[in-house]
């Protein structure tokens, strides 16, 4: 009976019950500190950056403790290791999405799909301003720490925690098929939400995933993150993922939902399926102009082979990232 909740090999919880346990102590936490917050200030605004706040906390928190006492590895073994690549990284997603969501904004300009009001200037959403005020810079601090918060969090838990526990399970492609429907329809609860919607987040989400493994490390998709949702949302005005913020310019959707993303935002187009391909092509030359040729992008590799709980898996994440055939299975390589 035990073999079926133990790897007999390394002795852990096999990864479908650590990722249970996770995800419970994870709900559970947070439930905890948004109940305790609002028994102490009287109530919780939904979509408040003190609510994103409590949030990223309790998924550190939860993600801290699960890969310390059912992984029984280090937090930062996650690809959180603070090299000479960290910042470079940061800065090089936010640049690589500031260029996706500007191409994404004028395809759908140019297209017809969206009206141009004018400049509001992180100011209020529908009057159009002649200038900057003194007033809208605190707004835009506002909005900046509330969306790396939230890159922070869903980054640290959807390709930190849970797709790296499940590449062992299940292998590397179902892990990016699974890990980036899940991302998906978490998102189906946001307003303005849709099946098409879910989906296209979904189809755009192994974008992160090719940021991690390309690199190893976590930086990457959290610049792309946080330079996804802040130019998408609070420069070119679209909403994000279906939630509305402050920005710098002002346009409603004004074509079928399916092409304008509608009241969800430019995640909710068709279109930018082929404009994230931008994405991806970014991802591989920022990698190749940094890193060393023929240096293996990830660590996890490594360690999923000495732990893995699916034998049928005989590549690894590094072979796939950096586009090299699957190694013939060996002793030394076999998931075993």
């Amino acid at each position: 009976m035990k073999r079926y909740f133990n790897n007999p090999d390394t002795g852990l919880l096999r990864a479908g019950w650590r990722l249970l346990a996770f995800f419970v102590f994870l709900i559970t936490t947070t439930a905890v500190a948004m109940i305790g917050v609002r028994a102490i200030l009287g109530s919780l605004k939904k979509g408040s950056v003190l609510q994103f706040t409590i949030l990223a906390v309790s998924a550190t928190v939860a993600v801290f403790v699960a890969r310390r006492y059912l992984d029984k590895k280090s937090f930062v073994s996650l690809g959180l290791r603070f090299d000479k690549y960290a910042v470079l990284d940061v800065i090089s997603g936010i640049v690589n999405s500031a260029l996706v969501m500007a191409t994404m904004f004028i395809v759908l300009l140019s297209l017809g799909l969206i009206d141009f009001k004018g400049f509001t200037w992180w100011m209020d959403g529908t009057a159009v301003e002649k200038g900057m005020q003194l007033a809208a810079i605190p707004v835009a601090l506002t909005v900046v720490f509330e969306l790396s918060v939230v890159a922070w969090w869903e980054e640290l838990v959807f390709r930190g925690y849970f797709f790296q526990n499940l590449v062992p399970s299940v292998g590397l492609k179902w892990s990016i098929v699974i890990s980036s429907l899940a991302f998906g329809f978490i998102h189906a609860t946001n307003p303005n939400a849709t099946i098409l919607s879910s989906l296209m987040i979904a189809f755009i989400t192994p974008q992160l995933i090719y940021a991690y493994l390309k690199t190893g490390h976590l930086w990457l998709p959290m610049g792309i993150h946080l330079g996804w949702n802040f130019f998408q949302a609070s420069v070119f005005g679209f909403a994000a993922s279906g939630q509305d913020s402050p920005s710098l310019i002002a346009q409603t959707p004004t074509g079928p939902e399916w092409l304008s993303g509608g009241e969800f935002g430019a995640e909710g187009s068709m279109l930018i399926l082929p404009v994230t391909a931008l994405s991806l092509l970014l991802i591989h030359y920022w990698v190749r102009a940094t890193r060393k040729p023929g240096q293996k992008p990830i660590e996890f590799a490594s360690e999923s082979v000495a732990g893995s709980e699916n034998p049928m898996v005989k590549g690894t994440g590094a072979d796939w990232a950096a586009g090299i055939p699957a190694r013939p299975e060996t002793q030394e390589n076999r998931f075993n």
